[in-house]
């Protein structure tokens, strides 16, 4: 059975990141001011960037029915005989709702929908740990049960600059974002069984991060997690100074670096910047396939 593996632009830290594997990808939607956008097609980090930057209102949206069903129909017609597609986590979107139920009404045996669970990296492990069980010809069910394994051993936090763009979505009142950005203090957001939510506020993002990689040292050893750093736009000092601690902490470990998939730049804006651990699916590192 020939099966290839696909996702949606969640996962994407860099530009052309699948161009040397048969993996396909389905472009997200983000929406500027009423006009909508195809992630990585129509638009890109930049673009967003000065967008943002300008003050145009950012937001995330679904795609209609018949794009799904026309994707899922396009890859079958080059000769598929299934599809195994990853979406972001159920409980930040609805894609995997929607792929699902288009999945189930049009491609019954077909077609498989994973909810990932996560975005960014650990969503990308995913990715690639499924591409590389397909070509060993790995039965479909037996990678899903492997990946849910993994689920929840990834921990993932970012800052982003302000609250400015957190008030624009809705997800703080004007009130607290005025009182926030006036202070300088910022939200740590945190991935917690699924979800984004805030665990505490800091004035001193590279202090925090500091902190934060001197403890997932201690709970994620190298030999078992791969460590990255993701920003949208961030202060180069900051992200100057995380990379020479992220060095310091673990010497001649290419640890990953990339940018914030485009759906959660559109919520947390410009200036954001994270961290996250991942686990080594069958002990094999991600960065064999991002640090190339």
């Amino acid at each position: 059975m020939k099966v290839i593996v696909s996702t949606d632009t969640s996962c994407m830290i860099k530009d052309g990141l699948f161009s040397d594997y048969e993996i396909s990808v389905f472009p997200l939607n983000v929406v500027i001011d009423g006009e909508e956008y195809l992630d990585g097609v129509t638009i890109n980090q930049e673009q967003l960037r000065e967008q943002m930057r300008s003050g145009k209102v950012v937001k995330t949206s679904t795609p209609p029915l018949g794009i799904i069903q026309e994707y899922f129909e396009n890859l079958l017609a080059k000769g598929y005989d299934h599809i195994i597609h990853f979406t972001i986590s159920s409980k930040l979107s609805s894609m995997y709702s929607l792929f699902s139920n288009v999945a189930k009404q049009n491609f019954e045996g077909k077609v498989t929908v994973v909810d990932s669970y996560l975005l960014s990296v650990p969503m990308l492990n995913y990715v690639f740990f499924a591409y590389e069980q397909v070509k060993l010809n790995t039965p479909v069910k037996q990678i899903v049960s492997e990946i849910e394994k993994y689920k929840l051993l990834s921990n993932l936090v970012f800052i982003p600059e302000n609250l400015t763009a957190l008030k624009r979505g809705g997800r703080i009142s004007p009130a607290i974002a005025l009182i926030g950005n006036t202070l300088g203090i910022k939200p740590v957001i945190i991935f917690k069984d699924g979800a984004l939510e805030k665990s505490e506020m800091t004035r001193r993002a590279r202090k925090y991060f500091a902190e934060k990689i001197d403890e997932f040292s201690k709970e994620y050893p190298l030999t078992e997690y791969d460590y990255s750093v993701f920003s949208f736009d961030g202060e180069q000092r900051v992200l100057d100074d995380i990379y020479k601690h992220m060095q310091n902490v673990f010497p001649d470990y290419k640890f990953i670096r990339g940018y914030l998939p485009v759906n959660v730049c559109a919520h947390c804006g410009p200036g954001t910047i994270g961290i996250s651990v991942t686990p080594k699916l069958n002990g094999k590192s991600i960065t064999e396939y991002v640090n190339k």
